[in-house]
């Protein structure tokens, strides 16, 4: 039996309806499951901090060691005009698997890649917080890097002193020393020292550089802890430095 004229043009429209619902996924924040499940029920906090003096674009895509091509496109950018010495949080999410790998990577934002940009891969878990740190190697030049760490918000600071971990763009020695603690410890370029637990913002924490001819005879340089923003005892903070001077601080 023929069927009527509309009931052609209403099977056509709800088939259109249903193709238009199953799109693709929103982008590579959002990895769909082995299973073909688009649900996106595991996620990761990576807030971007910027100390390259320049504004920055911040892309992320799914998958290790992705090429320039893959990476630096519209839909990955994460976090774009990052201005120096502020940082930005963004939420990457994926389906079904417990880890997922992700690359990182950052261009100038008035160059693009006219200029090197900088890469990293990540392994990232459902839950974890990470820092993503953006530094000129040794400062004075144009070379970009880029380095993830763990944030690390320890709960059990005492309520009377601060917790302390330096993340220099050169090779430095700290020395410290304070009513809970005294000692020193040399951290290199892109790395994050140890918690260091101090009794006051204004007890001494000294760093001098250990390579290069800026490590050559110079004197310690102190460290003003008491200048970080909204500073509170019992808390955490990341500072990130270069060889003399503070470049940002943010609470973990």
């Amino acid at each position: 039996m023929n069927k009527p004229f509309w009931f052609l043009t209403l099977s056509v429209g709800v088939a259109l309806t249903l193709q238009a619902c199953g799109g693709g996924s929103g982008g590579s924040d959002s990895g769909n499951g082995t299973d073909g499940s688009n649900l996106l029920d595991r996620q990761a906090r990576l807030t971007f901090v910027n100390t390259a003096r320049e504004p920055v674009d911040v892309f992320v895509t799914n998958g290790e060691n992705a090429s320039n091509s893959t990476l630096f496109q519209q839909g990955n950018l994460k976090s774009g005009n990052l201005v120096d010495r502020t940082h930005r949080e963004y939420t990457h999410r994926w389906g079904n698997n417990s880890a997922l790998s992700v690359t990182i990577g950052i261009w100038d934002s008035k160059y693009q890649l006219e200029e090197e940009p900088a890469l990293t891969n990540t392994l990232l878990n459902n839950g974890e917080d990470w820092w993503t740190v953006v530094w000129l190697d040794g400062e004075t030049t144009n070379s970009f890097r880029v380095t993830t760490i763990r944030r690390e918000n320890d709960d059990n600071v005492p309520d009377d002193q601060y917790r302390i971990r330096v993340f220099p763009n050169k090779d430095i020695r700290i020395d410290y020393e304070s009513a809970t603690a005294s000692g020193s410890a040399e951290v290199g370029a892109g790395k994050v020292s140890s918690p260091i637990l101090m009794a006051s913002c204004g007890d001494q924490f000294e760093i001098s550089a250990t390579k290069g001819e800026a490590g050559n005879n110079l004197d310690p340089i102190q460290l003003d802890l008491c200048s970080i923003p909204d500073l509170e005892p019992g808390d955490s903070y990341l500072v990130i430095t270069s060889d003399d001077d503070i470049l940002y601080a943010v609470e973990e």
